[in-house]
């Protein structure tokens, strides 16, 4: 089986609408693919269940922005049921905070005679806007050379047209997948700019509050990197998961179902052998591991 657990659509910050993303899933042989969009569930509105290719499992999931020691860090919610209002509530909140970020972007652009944010983002098929988006408009109006080069000098923390974020606590976005019948799971630990000491805080206290799962294999991620974090999901008695973080075809080193196989020690902690793993058919008896 290959599951890929973390993936994006054009309801956030994808480039992919979720019949193409499924198409894409089905080619590249995935089992089991989970759309985890920013603090966003539109996508599971969109979809025909005509579109899942026989042999593909499509897990409803979530990604929600969180704040912890002023880092944003990100929450993954798996096998959620969408509908469920606590977990809806808080999405809306984060919408409307994205909304907020976006708008105040738009007035510091506005103050340096670039003008026409809200009215390029209102033209988005997404429901979830973010500074990925805002880059998009300045590489398109050319004030950036790229997305690297938007990010570096404008909208990152130091950057020009840079506003701050206001997201929830790590305890309300578990709180609220778990209300939501889902599994909580700590997203791409190493991609935090934090140190290791830090990263261990930062996991411990995640299981502390409820958090079930550790995204251990994802793209881009070396084998030292990879065995240390499936050293820190069995040392807080974690779940395994993966996930590529997919969103767009032009990343190619992000693709669906690139990254590692699981450590062979993680085999018995394996996200889908969750006693909780939801709406998956029948029971995985055989898991794919590497030998590290």
């Amino acid at each position: 089986m290959l599951a890929d657990l973390h993936a994006h659509t054009w309801f956030s910050d994808g480039t992919l609408p979720p019949q193409a993303l499924l198409e894409r899933a089905a080619a590249r042989g995935l089992t089991h693919l989970a759309i985890t969009d920013h603090d966003t569930t539109a996508a599971f509105e969109s979809i025909d269940p005509a579109w899942i290719a026989p042999g593909l499992q499509l897990l409803p999931g979530v990604e929600i922005s969180t704040l912890w020691e002023r880092q944003e860090v990100h929450i993954v919610g798996l096998g959620i049921d969408c509908d469920d209002l606590t977990l809806q509530t808080l999405l809306q909140a984060q919408q409307h905070l994205r909304r907020e970020r976006a708008a105040a972007m738009d007035m510091s652009l506005q103050k340096a005679g670039i003008c026409g944010l809200m009215d390029y983002l209102a033209t988005l098929p997404c429901t979830a806007v973010g500074r990925n988006h805002v880059a998009q408009f300045l590489l398109d109006r050319g004030i950036a050379r790229s997305k690297e080069h938007a990010f570096k000098n404008f909208l990152g923390d130091k950057g020009k047209y840079a506003a701050s974020a206001r997201w929830c606590s790590i305890e309300d976005a578990v709180n609220a997948i778990r209300a939501a019948g889902g599994i909580a799971i700590l997203a791409h630990p190493n991609r935090y700019r934090i140190s290791n000491p830090a990263l261990r805080r930062l996991v411990s206290e995640f299981a502390a509050v409820g958090g079930e799962g550790l995204e251990v294999s994802y793209s881009n991620l070396d084998a030292d990197r990879l065995d240390h974090l499936a050293s820190l999901c069995l040392g807080n008695g974690l779940w395994a998961s993966t996930g590529s973080d997919f969103h767009s075809p032009g990343n190619h080193w992000m693709d669906l179902g690139k990254f590692r196989l699981l450590p062979a020690r993680c085999a018995d902690r394996a996200i889908w052998l969750h006693s909780g793993w939801p709406r998956c058919a029948g029971d995985v008896k055989q898991v794919s591991l590497s030998d590290a």
